[in-house]
């Protein structure tokens, strides 16, 4: 698997972006590419990776909604 940083250029403002997501947190998924969201300033990336944890495609979230879950 591919750990550390990754690097992209932001579509949205065009900037570099270097983030990295902590390999256990991978470790359970069991469909890829996984989506994964990154918040770059005041903006949000959806990120899907790969097996290998590599970047296999990115889209710009239109809309963020946290939402809950109820028990």
């Amino acid at each position: 698997m591919a750990e550390g940083l990754k690097w992209m250029q932001c579509p949205v403002c065009k900037e570099s972006l270097y983030w990295e997501i902590p390999s256990d947190k991978l470790k359970n998924v069991k469909r890829f590419p996984a989506p994964v969201v990154v918040k770059h300033k005041d903006h949000y990336l959806v990120c899907y990776l790969d097996s290998h944890h590599q970047l296999a495609d990115t889209e710009i979230a239109v809309a963020s909604v946290d939402g809950k879950e109820k028990k």
